[in-house]
Order: structure tokens, then sequence, then C-alpha cells
């Protein structure tokens, strides 16, 4: 079991941030985090807690500590949190900096920006110690009944799965399939499509991941427009770029998908569409 702090000086926002995301992410049998300060304030910044409510991560029950002797004994790296000369320093191990704003009294759209690239920092990490906890990868056609199973179970469409199977990422924890996500490409457009996470690995971040690894292969794939249909998700995927569309707008081929047919998909649901940058 390896140990890793995020310490700053208040631990009240990045280093919080930073130990969450990781043992939301990291395998427990291999590694776990600690976060601290050596000024610990009296709580967790208020638009902190509000940041990592909204991707269902719970801070409310940390409280800042003080980074001492005992508590960096043994620990295997010092991440600090880019506070310059106030970084803690625990001489003999292992330290690396990470030059991030400090959230307090930021714009929640600023705080949220920070969050995410916390969280990107940490995957890089797990992936380079070979600490991550669920692994995402292609899918083959021995996952489409776990994908399928896990549809139905969120009440999604399967429709269509079968057909485009070769373009779906799927999570994987030790053999089990907890999550998925699939992609359609219709000409330059493209549909992001069955976005979905187990019970178990809900509030951990891997939603957000499978969007991400969907949308990098939409972008590799030469689509200059990312379509979705979503009845209850429409708040989630503002903070990858997409935006509220009418039906009209959508081009022809992707209107022409399994999940744009009124029996699959209600004609309530909300469309939304993300355009690519280079």
């Amino acid at each position: 079991m390896k140990t890793v702090i995020f310490a700053c000086v208040h631990n009240a926002g990045r280093s919080q941030m930073a130990a969450a995301w990781f043992d939301a992410l990291a395998d427990t049998t291999k590694a776990r985090a600690i976060s601290a300060g050596t000024e610990p304030a009296t709580r967790v910044h208020p638009e902190v807690l509000e940041a990592m409510r909204e991707v269902g991560v719970d801070l409310g029950g940390r409280t800042p500590q003080k980074l001492t002797d005992e508590l960096a004994r043994g620990a295997e790296l010092l991440i600090t949190m880019g506070c310059g000369e106030q970084c803690p320093v625990v001489p003999g191990l292992r330290r690396e900096d990470w030059p991030l704003e400090d959230p307090k009294g930021k714009p929640a759209a600023r705080v949220r920006e920070i969050r995410d690239e916390i969280r990107h920092r940490v995957v890089r990490l797990l992936e380079s110690e070979g600490w991550i906890r669920r692994t995402i990868r292609r899918a083959t056609a021995t996952d489409r009944a776990s994908v399928e199973a896990l549809l139905t179970a969120a009440a999604l469409p399967i429709d269509g799965v079968a057909e485009h199977l070769a373009s779906f990422f799927v999570a994987e924890d030790e053999g089990r399939i907890v999550g998925a996500a699939g992609l359609e490409v219709h000409g330059d457009a493209a549909l992001l499509r069955s976005v979905v996470v187990a019970e178990e690995a809900t509030g951990t971040g891997l939603g957000s991941r499978l969007t991400r690894r969907v949308l990098d292969e939409a972008h590799a794939r030469g689509a200059r427009a990312v379509y979705l249909l979503t009845t209850t998700a429409a708040d989630f995927f503002p903070r990858f770029g997409f935006e509220r569309v009418a039906r009209g707008d959508v081009p022809k081929q992707v209107h022409a998908s399994h999940e744009f047919r009124a029996s699959v998909c209600p004609t309530s649901a909300i469309v939304m569409v993300r355009r690519q940058t280079a």
C-alpha cells in the first residue's frame, strides 16, 4: 500500500479535491491519499464543496488537518499545490508540484475548471504509477451482454448497441464491466450515446472519464459536431461544452439513428450539441 500526500497551506481547497479524486479513482489495494496543510483552515471552502458535489463527490465530512512528521511517515510521494515558497517540504520524501490556482473566492465556473484540471492530473498520476482502479478500453464483442445489462438497469435504450459496439468504450474493474459509453459516427457528425455507470461506481468521476474518452474518439475520427439525447442528464453534459439545440438543427444522418426514433427515445428528450474545435 502506497501513500500519497496532497498538501498546500490551508488544506481547504486544491489538496482536498486532489485527495478525494485520488481515493475515488485509485485501486485501494495499491494506494491511498492523505491531504494536509501547514496552516490548516477550519473548514473546506464552500465553493469547493459545491463544485465537488456537482460531480457526486461529497467533501462534507472532511476537515483540514496539519501536515505532521507522523502523518508523513512512510509516505511514497508529496504533491504540493502550487503554493510557491509556502508549500510544505518533507525531507527525504519524493516531491512533485502541481501549479494550480487557489479556488478560494473564485466564481463557480473557474472552480469547476480547477476541479477538472486536478482530476486530469490525478488520473495521469494513477495511470503512470499503475494505481488506477478502473481501466477504460474499447469494447469487444464479448462485452455486448454486459453493456446491454447496464443500459437496461439504467432504463436506457439498447437499440443499435450491437451495430455500433466497435465504437463503444467500457470501464473494467477487476474483469467486470462497470461503465460504458458509445459513439455513432454519421459522416462529419457523431452521436454520443449510452453513457452509463454501474450503481456502485457512481460519484467516482467514471461517467466523466468515459464521456471524455468518447469525445476524443469523435475528434480523432473527424467529427465536426457531436450530438446527444437525454431525459435526465441535461445538467451533466454542459461541462463538456454541450449546449441545447432544437431537433430541427440535427443533421439528417444523425436524425436517422436508432436513438432519434420516438419508439426508443421520447420526443420530449433534450437535444444537445458540442461543436468540435481543432
